[in-house]
């Protein structure tokens, strides 16, 4: 029997795509305002230099050989491409959060295709995911455990809150992490959170340790969906936000009366 061409196995290999990123990219594949762009020469010209973790790299061409991505290089690891697209997927997250260039830059056909749908079916065939915390992304094993990643999110309840926020829509596991870390420093003060509305501050704690977050889920709601999950989660983060909010208000017209005592 004939094999029909969605049975033949369409192999990867790492240097071929390597090499067809780096081709394509190179080739004026990006207009703007009429002018037409490489890639590259585009961030260079127009995002590099305001790219928060550039570091003291003057254009975009001196990053890429610190990490170790080559315009002519023989010897492509899988390492090699894994940074060229953890590379892409921050430029893309810099055009999408400018309003003017990502309203205003068309892509060519085949820049189109690598960047929304050769990267996807890359990062699937080698196991990995994609991971937004605050303005940058990260690529993970898609096994990563806790102790991977607790290194890249911060410390601070803000940054944390901050991190959950430019998250979007995105794993239930890096939702799970933050959430984690969030309720660890509430539970720090938790009579003084508690305090301000016990009610809400239990089903925090509810959705915290009874749906997965801490620990395993509890039978009552192992039925649930990932989907399901995700929303009690951002409900939570959103009750997390109201205690915050409240706390501060007290503590603001507390400040406000006792300025304001003769």
């Amino acid at each position: 029997m004939r094999l029909t061409i969605f049975h033949k196995n369409n192999v990867l290999n790492h240097k071929n795509e390597y090499k067809k990123i780096i081709k394509i990219l190179s080739t004026k594949c990006i207009t703007l305002n009429k002018k037409n762009y490489s890639y590259f020469d585009f961030i260079n010209h127009y995002l590099f230099n305001s790219w928060t973790y550039r570091g003291t790299y003057l254009d975009l061409y001196e990053y890429l050989d610190s990490i170790e991505v080559y315009f002519d290089h023989k010897k492509i690891t899988i390492d090699n491409l894994l940074n060229l697209i953890e590379f892409l997927l921050n430029m893309q997250q810099l055009i999408e959060s400018s309003k003017y260039y990502s309203k205003n830059i068309t892509y060519s056909t085949k820049c189109s295709s690598i960047l929304f749908h050769n990267i996807p079916v890359l990062l699937e065939e080698y196991g990995y995911e994609a991971y937004g915390i605050d303005d940058r992304v990260y690529l993970y094993k898609k096994e990563i455990e806790y102790e991977d990643i607790l290194e890249t999110l911060p410390d601070s309840l803000n940054e944390l809150i901050l991190s959950y926020r430019s998250m979007n829509n995105n794993g239930i596991k890096i939702k799970k992490m933050i959430l984690e870390k969030i309720y660890y420093l509430l539970e720090q003060k938790e009579d003084s959170y508690k305090g301000i509305n016990p009610s809400i501050y239990n089903t925090i704690k509810l959705v915290i340790t009874k749906m997965g977050i801490i620990g395993n889920i509890d039978k009552k709601y192992q039925g649930l969906s990932n989907y399901k999950l995700k929303k009690y989660y951002d409900y939570s983060f959103e009750l997390i936000l109201y205690l915050m909010k409240t706390k501060n208000i007290i503590k603001y017209k507390e400040e406000i009366r006792n300025y304001a005592k003769p």
